[in-house]
């Protein structure tokens, strides 16, 4: 089966997959025979000190089986799963990123059906995937998939004659498509950590030889041994759940922004910001610090921001409109960030523009929103924080 590609830098192909029923699976159905097997047959022929002999072989099989689909994905996908062809045969997906971006996942495949505009007939469909909160839809006439686009790679001129959402079906279909501006990850609980560390392969063999030791006279240090490990396991679990509780207070500033929504300004939510939004970004008044709740290109005035948060560059960077810049010329990330407020970033000060038609009532500098949640520059060092680490054992191999 031809693997599909994916037109994002962090994935390099996905294999479609369809999950067995847990009776058809590998890792039951052919131990459940073995068992039936030894029951018949071994059984009734050896005595009772072979047939358990054959029994504990049989046992520490299976066991071993259940511990390679937690330790390697392939064999997951081969014991739990069966490869297809046909995309609407599948129901989850391997996932092979990028040299050096991780390991390989099984995630969900999930086709969406939603009734099609009044300017077309009948339905239209979505098949999409979620990896490390990166959505990426299939697209029939390339036969791959594609990362969700962001309004990032546009002509100037297209930004600087945006007016933002006109209507609330628009705003909708936005929310339906982005999601809202959010940093949203669940908080594992100290046993899922526990459990994953006692599945290591390192803590599993410890654990067998602790077994071995047990049957000599030297079972009391073996029973101490075993406690150690345990310890050093949930100390590390403990570690881990810790720093994850931490990551969790990193949020998007719900702070009250000022944006231009229906041909009119209105106050929202930081959260509730989506691409192609138009709002006015600033100091504060009051003089308190404010994050930058997005990723935005500065389309009026002018401001100094710290960029630590990011960069760890305690410098303030000045950024500028992009006024001087030709209609047709084309937006770049990498080259034009003296034109973008980042995600997560502290405005020091500001200069608003005033010679432009859309001003901001409340003196603030106008901006384009580019890209939210997980896709803004803090959202991606959150990403790597949380899935480019493997995880950490006690006893490292």
């Amino acid at each position: 089966m031809a693997r599909f590609e994916v037109n994002g830098k962090s994935v390099e192909g996905v294999d479609l997959l369809r999950r067995r029923h847990w009776t058809a699976r590998l890792d039951f159905w052919p131990f459940l025979a073995l068992y039936a097997l030894w029951l018949l047959l071994a059984v009734p022929a050896l005595d009772f000190t072979d047939a358990l002999v054959i029994l504990g072989v049989l046992s520490a099989s299976h066991i071993l089986a259940f511990l390679f689909t937690a330790w390697s994905v392939d064999f997951r996908a081969f014991v739990g799963h069966s490869k297809v062809k046909d995309i609407h045969a599948a129901n989850a997906c391997k996932v092979i990123p990028a040299k050096f971006l991780g390991s390989k996942e099984i995630v969900p495949l999930h086709i969406q059906k939603t009734v099609a505009s009044s300017s077309t007939s009948g339905e239209t469909e979505e098949i999409y995937f979620d990896f490390r909160k990166q959505r990426f839809f299939y697209s029939a006439e390339k036969d791959n998939f594609f990362k969700l686009r962001y309004p990032t790679k546009d002509l100037f001129g297209h930004y600087i004659k945006g007016t933002g959402y006109g209507t609330e079906a628009k705003i909708n279909t936005a929310m339906d498509k982005w999601g809202r501006n959010i940093f949203e990850y669940p908080q594992p609980t100290f046993q899922k950590l526990m459990k994953e560390q006692c599945m290591e392969p390192f803590f599993v063999f410890q654990v067998f030889c602790v077994g071995l030791w047990c049957l000599d006279e030297y079972w009391y240090y073996s029973l101490f041994t075993l406690f150690m490990l345990f310890l050093f396991e949930s100390t590390m679990a403990k570690n881990r759940l810790k720093t994850l509780t931490e990551l969790r207070r990193v949020k998007v500033d719900n702070q009250i922004v000022l944006t231009y929504r229906c041909g009119k300004w209105v106050k929202i939510s930081g959260t509730e910001l989506l691409p192609g939004d138009i709002v006015s970004i600033g100091r504060s008044p009051s003089g308190e610090d404010r994050s930058v709740p997005a990723d935005m290109l500065l389309l009026a005035g002018s401001a100094i921001v710290n960029e630590a948060i990011l960069t760890g560059e305690s410098t303030p960077q000045w950024k500028v409109s992009v006024a001087g810049r030709g209609p047709d010329e084309m937006l770049s990330i990498k080259r034009d960030k003296n034109h973008i407020l980042f995600g997560g970033t502290k405005i020091l000060q500001h200069t608003p523009d005033k010679s432009v038609n859309l001003r901001a009532p409340d003196g603030g500098c106008v901006a384009f929103v580019l890209r939210t949640g997980f896709e803004t520059s803090q959202g991606k060092l959150m990403r790597t924080i949380l899935f480019s680490t493997e995880r950490v054992t006690s006893f490292p191999e």
